[in-house]
């Protein structure tokens, strides 16, 4: 078994000669060829790579976005005449004001937790859009809010959706990256969190100054803006090849690929890269196979368990759950 491992590790499944693995070390690591410089001059010349990356990264905004508008809408006169139990008079109004604010970490850490999974089943664009969905079903519950109960629901589903986000969009940004501008492109999600709370803050500045419900309603009701826009978009974005691997669709990856790359499926760069990724997922699948045999099966209890085995070998834990 631990050769088979090495052997993923090393060469490449060739699709034409009946899924066995093609020695090709020397081509994949001490010939690399890179697509470009690093850094920011490797970004221009990578320019669709980081195009699609920038867009991905909507999700960063849409998270940050909902962080920061919340902070603002507790304090507006509008909205403490509406929900009475979070205003300073009530009793209580520290407890329930937080009990509000941690609704939405508690749904994105659900989200969070689920969409590896998910994102592994239907792909990373599709569970971007299962996200979307998700998180504008929040956005309209919290707009129409007319007490706090479904408040509460509509921040907490609001907070299912921002977590899925939050985790499959670095990992689509990764996965199309070049190798020499992935740290790059990855900033990119920390920026637009950052961007998302920057609006927010400017958008409640303006909107405290309505005379109506209108004044946080808004708020709400604008962060579906930008998810539309991803959900929508995303959808004309290329697959992620590492997916397409990892479900046997080689050809498909390798078209992903140099589609990303902006380059002809020939270009020996894109052969390399091609050749490494299907080697990884195939090392990646043996590696699992191997360590828990029990959890092979196909069902969603599997999926749930492999899962939870995952959160605890990245905590540094001892897996007990096969």
């Amino acid at each position: 078994m631990e050769s088979k491992i090495e052997d993923a590790k090393n060469g490449s499944r060739s699709p034409g000669n009946g899924g066995t693995f093609v020695h090709h070390a020397e081509a994949v690591w001490n010939e690399r060829q890179p697509y470009g410089p690093t850094g920011l001059k490797g970004v221009t010349i990578s320019s669709y790579a980081a195009l699609c990356a920038a867009f991905a990264a909507l999700g960063g905004m849409v998270f940050g976005y909902d962080q920061g508008v919340v902070s603002v809408i507790l304090v507006m006169p509008q909205f403490l005449s509406r929900f009475t139990r979070v205003s300073e008079t009530a009793s209580g109004a520290g407890f329930w004001k937080g009990f509000l604010t941690a609704m939405i970490e508690l749904g994105a850490l659900i989200g969070a937790f689920n969409q590896g999974w998910i994102a592994d089943k239907i792909s990373r664009k599709y569970s971007i859009v299962v996200a979307v969905i998700i998180f504008t079903v929040g956005s309209i519950l919290q707009t129409a809010s007319n007490g706090y109960a479904l408040l509460i629901v509509g921040r907490l589903v609001g907070g299912v959706g921002i977590g899925m986000l939050s985790m499959v969009a670095p990992l689509y940004i990764s996965e199309i990256s070049p190798p020499e501008i992935r740290g790059a492109l990855l900033v990119l999600e920390e920026f637009s969190i950052v961007s998302g709370i920057v609006v927010a803050y400017w958008i409640t500045y303006g909107t405290r100054f309505m005379g109506s419900e209108w004044a946080w309603r808004l708020p709400f009701l604008l962060q579906m803006i930008p998810s539309t826009i991803l959900g929508l978009g995303i959808l004309f974005l290329p697959f992620s090849p590492r997916w397409l691997a990892s479900k046997g669709r080689d050809d498909d990856a390798l078209q992903s690929l140099g589609k990303l790359r902006q380059l002809p499926v020939t270009d020996n760069r894109v052969q390399q890269e091609w050749f490494d990724i299907r080697a990884e997922t195939a090392f990646h699948r043996q590696t699992s196979a191997i360590r828990h045999p029990k959890l092979q099966t196909k069902s969603a209890a599997n999926s749930i368990k492999l899962e939870l085995i995952a959160f605890e070998r990245a905590a540094g834990g001892v897996h007990i759950l096969e």
